[in-house]
């Protein structure tokens, strides 16, 4: 799939339906109106939530991964700034890492601490 904001947009459509915000895996809010914004914040009890999103790559491109739909999922900018190419990587407290799941061609992230 070409990573293009239509087809972003259609990729939420399928994750979150027609949710206005969502949380990426790793809890932080996203905004569907803000794929792309590294400026979108939206206020909540006073507090500035950050909350522009676009596509990450589950098994990172420089890991042989692809821009396959399987491959791909909404995450906040701040998560996939964090996870970067990387295949295993903290976020705040939590340890990630990326996973073959067996029996099939796809790759998952799941949480080791």
């Amino acid at each position: 799939m070409k990573i293009t904001r239509a087809n972003a947009l259609r990729l939420w459509e399928q994750f979150y339906g027609c949710k206005k915000y969502a949380e990426d895996f790793h809890g932080y809010l996203m905004c569907r109106d803000a794929y792309g914004n590294s400026d979108y914040y939206v206020m909540e009890c006073g507090e500035r939530i950050y909350c522009g999103w676009n596509l990450h790559h589950i098994l990172p491109v420089a890991h042989g991964g692809t821009d396959a739909v399987s491959n791909l999922i909404c995450t906040n900018i701040e998560t996939n700034q964090a996870a970067g190419e990387k295949i295993t990587y903290w976020i705040d407290e939590n340890l990630y890492q990326v996973r073959r799941i067996f029996g099939e061609g796809s790759y998952e992230i799941i949480k080791l601490k």
